[in-house]
């Protein structure tokens, strides 16, 4: 596999993703709205533009500024918690600094993920195996996130193929659809543009399910998806009718 892929992993229980082949810029373009403040769980200082002395944590302000933040070198790892006002900041406790400590180091909250100081509505982490970590305060945040990385790889598969001259127009996805999508995630979801077929003018994009949910991070660095993950059918898409549509082998359609 070339690596032209969508996967992630979902837990509704904890409002958790992991994902891989989502970009800072389909999470910046998939949420209604930036937030307004973040701390730089890295502590970067070649990026902030503010300083909390009570936390000593490094802070970026200003949704503008947050977006030039998480496009700027795509390579280089993000890790951000937001908040709510720096005097939510100035009232953390030494044992909530370090459990902030603690979330950028290990990529994982200790407790909760969702601050009642900070107030925050996100937390996003990239891993050193090219994941992606993020929580939602409203887990459906993550639906338009994912129709954004769904449109934007279709498109670019398509663009490699070079069969049409005009560029391909893509329609929104519908949300039943990307409930149904997030629901299979649960046990790991892969959506394999790499394997893309096309079929009577109708796009087929393999979907795959992790055998070993506890091997993901090897697979994502090796890129051996087809023998570690199980095929339960394809995402389509309908170049006439401009119709997105699942089509799952029949044990997997009752999910």
């Amino acid at each position: 596999m070339k690596g032209n892929f969508i996967f992630f992993n979902t837990n509704p229980i904890t409002n958790m993703i992991l994902s891989s082949g989502i970009t800072a810029a389909d999470y910046i373009n998939g949420l209604e709205e930036l937030p307004d403040n973040i701390i730089l769980l890295d502590n970067s200082d070649d990026v902030a533009n503010g300083y909390n002395s009570h936390s000593k944590f490094n802070l970026v302000n200003g949704s503008g500024e947050i977006r030039r933040y998480l496009l700027r070198s795509p390579n280089v790892p993000k890790k951000f918690i937001d908040f709510n006002d720096e005097d939510s900041v100035n009232g953390l406790s030494p044992y909530e600094i370090a459990e902030l400590l603690y979330l950028g180091h290990m990529g994982i909250p200790m407790g909760r993920p969702f601050s009642s100081k900070l107030l925050n509505h996100y937390i996003y982490i990239d891993l050193s195996d090219g994941a992606t970590r993020t929580y939602y305060r409203r887990f459906s945040d993550f639906n338009h996130v994912l129709e954004i990385a769904l449109k934007r790889n279709l498109r670019e598969t398509h663009n490699t193929l070079r069969v049409f001259l005009r560029p391909l127009a893509i329609k929104d996805v519908d949300n039943k659809l990307l409930i149904k999508l997030i629901t299979l995630a649960n046990d790991g979801l892969f959506i394999v543009f790499d394997a893309l077929r096309e079929r009577n003018r109708t796009y087929h994009v393999p979907l795959r399910i992790l055998k070993d949910p506890d091997q993901v991070s090897i697979i994502l660095k090796t890129r051996e998806i087809e023998t570690n993950t199980d095929y339960i059918g394809d995402l389509t898409y309908n170049l006439q009718k401009s119709e997105w549509n699942l089509d799952l082998n029949d044990q997997t359609a009752s999910v």
